[in-house]
C-alpha cells in the first residue's frame, strides 16, 4: 500500500462548495435530505480510529454531487473522521490509477489511514443505481438527467449512506477497533 500523498493538496467540504461552479444548491439540499436513524448516528459516534476520507471528483459530476453530501453528513456526525476532495480534472494522473475496466470513474472515495495509506474504496455510485441506470439504453444526455432525478430519490441516498457506512466500519476494524 503506497501513500496517498495528494491528500495534503486536497480541499474541505466547505472549501469545495465555495469554488464549485455546477451542482451547488442541489449538494446543499442533499447535505441536509440524509436522514440518520439513531443507529447510524450512534455506528459514527463509536468510530475508534483516525480515518480520512479522500474524494477524486468534480462538481460537474451527478455522482460526486449526489454523493459527497452524505459522506459530509457522516463527517459532521463523526469526530475521528476527515473528508476532504481533490479534483479529478486537475489530478488526473492519479484519478486513472483508480480507473475501471480501463475507464475514470467520479467519484473515487478513499478511505485511508491516519498514514495516508488505502484501506478501502468506493466508486462512483450505489448498487441500486448502478440497476436503474443498466435498464436502459440511454443517451448519455438522457443518463445526466436521470442521474440528477435519481439523486433526489431518499433510497438512493439511503443506499449511497448504507454503503458508505458499511466501509467506514471495515475501515476502523482494519485498523484495530478498540
Amino acid at each position: 500500500m503506497s501513500e496517498i500523498a495528494e491528500w495534503k493538496e486536497a480541499v474541505g467540504y466547505d472549501v469545495f462548495l465555495a469554488n464549485a461552479r455546477e451542482n451547488v444548491e442541489l449538494m446543499k439540499a442533499r447535505f441536509n435530505d440524509v436522514m440518520l436513524n439513531e443507529t447510524e448516528e450512534e455506528l459514527l459516534m463509536s468510530i475508534k480510529n483516525e480515518i480520512k476520507i479522500l474524494v477524486i471528483g468534480t462538481d460537474r459530476c451527478n455522482d460526486t454531487a449526489g454523493n459527497l453530501p452524505v459522506l459530509a453528513r457522516m463527517v459532521s456526525i463523526s469526530p475521528k473522521v476527515e473528508l476532504r476532495i481533490l479534483d479529478s480534472d486537475s489530478n488526473s494522473r492519479l484519478h486513472q490509477e483508480f480507473s475501471v475496466n480501463g475507464k475514470r470513474k467520479t467519484p473515487v472515495v478513499l478511505f485511508l489511514s491516519n498514514e495516508l495509506k488505502e484501506l478501502c474504496r468506493w466508486i462512483e455510485r450505489p448498487n441500486a443505481a448502478y440497476k436503474i441506470m443498466n435498464e436502459n439504453d440511454l443517451s448519455l444526455e438522457d443518463r445526466r438527467k436521470k442521474l440528477k432525478r435519481l439523486y433526489s430519490d431518499p433510497e438512493i441516498l439511503r443506499q449511497s449512506l448504507g454503503e458508505l457506512l458499511d466501509l467506514l466500519y471495515r475501515a476502523d476494524l482494519l485498523l484495530g477497533r478498540r
